[in-house]
């Protein structure tokens, strides 16, 4: 359905879920989406495979301040993270960095980890997409829950010494700056500068810019005009997205430089970074609209040398994707949940450069296996919002980030990640299947 207007998208690019990070599927009811909120609110501290009490106990004090947290990074760097605006309006750019830090202990900073809430703002926008019938009743519920939420990256920690690539991640439909901090917080602790930008096409649950006086002024997701069809909007949208991963890349070459202020206020001072952006192999990443998001940068910005598109939806470039698909040259992975294709977007995907594109599917796992979801509510939340999957969400997240990083090491010359990589995958093949298509039908709806 489309999102807020429960108008019909095109079938042929039709799925049970089409957003990223926030979902819902077409059968889902308001009365559904409380439930959901609800189981999540009992299930406090079972996340990522890491209870709350476990983490008070590693760290030796208690975090009066979170209740609940995403999964730990697995990497050798304490993950810092800070929020970046260049530029007051919606021309600039809005990016969370996380970075590896100078830090050595993680669990002893539990304090000044990263708050995953953004604001009630946010909840609004989400609502509009998720639970329109009952705005004010889904926002209240959402927020409680929500609210005492943290990522495993240590806020305005100090920047490593040491020089690392910069990968943009762009996010999907509804999804904001915070909601895919797994799998970033997952490649910074390998050693990644990771931008994540925050979308002003709309395409975001809400974002904002700054006014004369430097105050917020948000805007919030856009449904579907009546007049206007599904296409035409979200084909719209992906040119600005494209363009503002564009300017993700020209910023972070800028605070290399040291050339760059921070409009928003913060204790963070930009100049740690001088000189510690190695920019040689930039990488492009996404999900869903992100994921296609991040195949349309590849084939404009040449800058970037590797991309990964996790689950890309392609409906946005549908028209367009005979001219886009072969010009993407650069190395390029396709990672894809098993519920999500259809045939229409399996067949897009083949319009992909065939020389340079590879394609793997991870079976048992659906579209939110890719975005923090599956880990902030508890498993009979993950039933009413789709986000439920045969394979153990932190095995999948698991899987997912390792073959993100063993593509990305293969080809910017990381031979100890690639073969740190090699060995856990090595372990999970029956969970992989290769190529675009299996037995040479495309997949089409998931056999869970």
């Amino acid at each position: 359905m489309t999102p807020g207007t429960h108008r019909q998208i095109p079938t042929e690019f039709t799925f049970s879920v089409i957003s990223s990070g926030y979902t819902k599927d077409v059968e889902m009811s308001g009365l559904h989406t409380i439930y959901f909120l609800a189981a999540a609110s009992r299930c406090p501290t079972s996340l990522g495979g890491v209870s709350i009490q476990f983490m008070k106990t590693m760290a030796g004090k208690t975090c009066s301040r979170f209740t609940n947290h995403t999964p730990l990074p697995q990497g050798p760097h304490v993950v810092g993270a800070t929020d970046i605006m260049i530029g007051r309006t919606k021309d600039g750019t809005l990016m969370r960095l996380y970075y590896p830090s100078k830090l050595t202990d993680l669990m002893s900073h539990t304090e000044k980890w990263t708050p995953w809430f953004l604001g009630e703002e946010y909840t609004r926008g989400l609502a509009s997409f998720i639970a329109p019938s009952i705005p004010s009743l889904f926002s209240m519920l959402f927020n409680w829950q929500m609210r005492g939420v943290a990522t495993p990256a240590v806020w305005g920690a100090p920047v490593t010494d040491r020089k690392f690539p910069v990968i943009v991640f762009s996010h999907g439909l509804s999804a904001h700056r915070s909601i895919y901090s797994t799998v970033c917080t997952e490649l910074a602790s390998h050693g990644f500068f990771v931008a994540a930008v925050e979308h002003r096409d709309r395409s975001a649950c809400a974002s904002f810019t700054l006014n004369e006086t430097g105050e917020k002024e948000y805007m919030l997701f856009k449904t579907t005009p009546l007049d206007m069809k599904e296409y035409e909007l979200r084909n719209q949208q992906i040119k600005i997205r494209v363009e503002e991963s564009i300017r993700a890349l020209n910023v972070l070459e800028m605070l290399n430089e040291g050339k760059v202020k921070n409009e928003l206020s913060s204790d963070f001072d930009l100049q740690q970074l001088h000189g510690h952006l190695d920019l040689t192999y930039p990488i492009m990443t996404g999900h869903s609209f992100g994921g296609v998001t991040a195949i349309s940068t590849l084939a404009k910005d040449k800058r970037f040398k590797v991309g990964v598109a996790l689950d890309p939806w392609m409906f946005p470039i549908k028209d367009e994707v005979d001219n886009i698909g072969p010009n993407v040259t650069q190395p390029l992975m396709c990672i894809s949940t098993e519920a999500f294709q259809s045939i229409a977007n399996l067949q897009a995907m083949g319009k992909l450069n065939k020389t340079t594109t590879e394609f793997i599917t991870i079976k048992g796992t659906v579209h939110q296996n890719q975005c923090d979801t599956p880990f902030l509510v508890g498993h009979i939340g993950r039933v009413f919002v789709g986000a439920s999957s045969p394979l153990d969400p932190q095995t999948a997240m698991d899987i997912n980030n390792r073959l993100m990083l063993n593509f990305i090491a293969k080809h910017i010359g990381g031979k100890e990640l690639q073969s740190k990589c090699d060995l856990f995958l090595d372990t999970w093949q029956s969970s992989l299947d290769y190529g675009l298509y299996r037995n040479r039908k495309p997949y089409l709806k998931s056999k869970l």
